[in-house]
């Protein structure tokens, strides 16, 4: 989802990790593409939308409340998001990077004593960073954390996650601090740099759909051709 928010990160680091147990795990069967939601951060009655998603009201939080709404519907007739994404900015870290969602990760973070290693996770909520990290010049994969904190109980990555079962559920952050690496180190991001970003991103989700169908030869020289990109890139990315 495409959710615009200026003000506050999603996710500070100084949070305490919430203790999710494995029958918090949601399944998830999906074959449906993405799903977007635009709006601002605070509301007209100054709250935090992306504090909104455990019980949006349709006349407080029209927005959140009807979003929320798709989505349930989606997953009732099993055509739930492959790929869930609101944008944000970040005040404190630098570069881009994603927020996403793992029992292991934040029972490991933790410091649980119930044994991670008996426990099944599908794994490939990692994967999307990764082709972003090969990507992206702005994107560091070294700033990602899959770490659910009480406090982002009610955000909507992780409502999306636990309720709709999105493995792939995300907050996207840019920073406003600029960039500390590649091409743009010591700059701050402006409107090209973001537009470049947001094209790697769509880019991103057409290798990884790429990756989870069996598709022809033909089928990667054509989308190759569309990206006005080579094959080799692509089908590189595809292998990993």
């Amino acid at each position: 989802m495409n959710e615009i928010n200026n003000g506050d990160d999603d996710d500070d680091d100084d949070d305490n990790v919430d203790n999710v147990d494995g029958d918090d795990v949601p399944s998830r069967t999906c074959a449906a593409p993405w799903a977007e939601d635009v709006h601002h951060r605070c509301s007209l009655r100054g709250e935090d939308l992306n504090r909104q998603w455990l019980a949006p009201s349709a006349q407080l939080q029209p927005t959140i409340y009807h979003a929320k709404g798709l989505l349930y519907y989606l997953h009732s007739v099993g055509r739930s998001p492959a790929v869930f994404c609101d944008f944000h900015g970040h005040s404190q870290k630098k570069n881009v990077f994603l927020y996403g969602c793992s029992v292991k990760e934040t029972l490991w973070q933790a410091g649980s004593a119930a044994g991670t290693s008996a426990l099944s996770e599908d794994v490939s909520y990692r994967t999307l960073p990764r082709i972003l990290d090969k990507l992206a010049p702005a994107f560091t994969m070294s700033s990602c954390s899959f770490v659910v904190e009480k406090s982002r109980a009610s955000t909507a990555r992780v409502v999306v996650w636990r309720e709709m079962g999105v493995s792939r559920s995300y907050t996207m952050e840019s920073s406003y601090c600029g960039c500390n690496q590649g091409p743009y180190k010591g700059l701050q991001f402006g409107t090209r740099e973001l537009e470049e970003m947001g094209a790697m991103f769509c880019l991103g989700l057409l290798v990884l759909e790429l990756k989870s169908v069996s598709c022809s030869r033909q089928l990667l020289s054509h989308a190759a051709a569309l990206l006005n990109t080579e094959e080799d890139p692509l089908d590189c990315h595809l292998q990993r």
